[in-house]
């Protein structure tokens, strides 16, 4: 007899967030299609699931390759057994001081974080919805799009970061009217600092940092009750909500205090290197 699973697709799987997901779902009777960047710890994941119980499919991809990311979504978007789709691909970058000036990021770093963080999650997330109320209308599936409590305000310390999250907050609304009758539906996730490769390279204070295996929990529970907006912790959205309604001049008192820069990933070294 054909086993039959319950089918949970990520992005980003090889970042904090993703692999804490991976291993939050991974049991017997699940089937988890996994797709990121770097082969060795997507490699290792897999093996950790699969001990776990659960079936694994490896992708290895970067998500700014069109053809290659939208070929992966219409596989998984195939699948009748597909339950979710969770797009947590994301890449980071900072302001910097040059003679004491703070000047905007790198129109290279400005350029990806809008390619990574929204383009390309909004480019799949739309592939994807149009697949599955093109054939199954009627079918329960959850999409939902890593975005960051950075989209609640624009900071500061990273504007491309706070712009690209934005994006999907509001796409992911837009999206979540479109699919309303049918039997998908749209979160959008609003993390905190969650601990994480990422978050080791933020260089400055990390209010209620959290670990990404309760980041995980938490998002699995919101989005199977259908939660629209998944913002956690929620202390930090309510200082958020109440720095809006503050004059510019206190919420730039407010906002030095959390000052930060990020520190390069590889590719980023790289680039800066060879393009300085």
């Amino acid at each position: 007899m054909k086993q039959e699973y319950s089918r949970y697709a990520l992005t980003g799987a090889s970042g904090g967030i993703g692999i804490a997901l991976a291993l939050h779902y991974a049991a017997p009777g699940v089937a988890l299609e996994l797709a990121g960047r770097d082969e060795q710890v997507l490699s290792d994941l897999a093996q950790r699931c699969r001990e776990k119980g659960a079936e694994v499919t490896v992708s290895t991809f970067d998500v700014r390759d069109e053809r290659a990311f939208g070929d992966w979504i219409d596989d998984v978007t195939a699948k009748e057994d597909l339950h979710a789709l969770i797009l947590a691909a994301g890449v980071s970058a900072s302001v910097r001081s040059e003679a004491s000036q703070v000047v905007p990021e790198t129109q290279w770093d400005l350029a990806r974080q809008l390619d990574v963080n929204a383009t390309s999650t909004i480019l799949a997330a739309n592939r994807a919805i149009g697949n599955l109320l093109r054939t199954r209308p009627e079918r329960q599936c959850r999409i939902a799009l890593i975005a960051s409590v950075a989209a609640l305000t624009g900071l500061p310390s990273s504007p491309g970061y706070s712009a690209s999250k934005a994006a999907l907050v509001t796409y992911g609304q837009a999206m979540r009217r479109v699919c309303r009758g049918s039997g998908i539906s749209v979160s959008v996730v609003l993390p905190g600092y969650v601990t994480s490769p990422m978050s080791r390279r933020f260089v400055g204070r990390k209010p209620f940092e959290m670990s990404a295996e309760k980041a995980a929990q938490i998002i699995a529970v919101r989005l199977e009750k259908n939660r629209f907006r998944i913002v956690f912790p929620r202390i930090v959205a309510i200082g958020i909500f109440l720095l809006e309604c503050l004059p510019e001049s206190l919420q730039a008192f407010f906002l030095k205090k959390f000052e930060f820069s990020v520190v390069p990933d590889r590719e980023a070294q790289a680039r800066h290197r060879n393009d300085p």
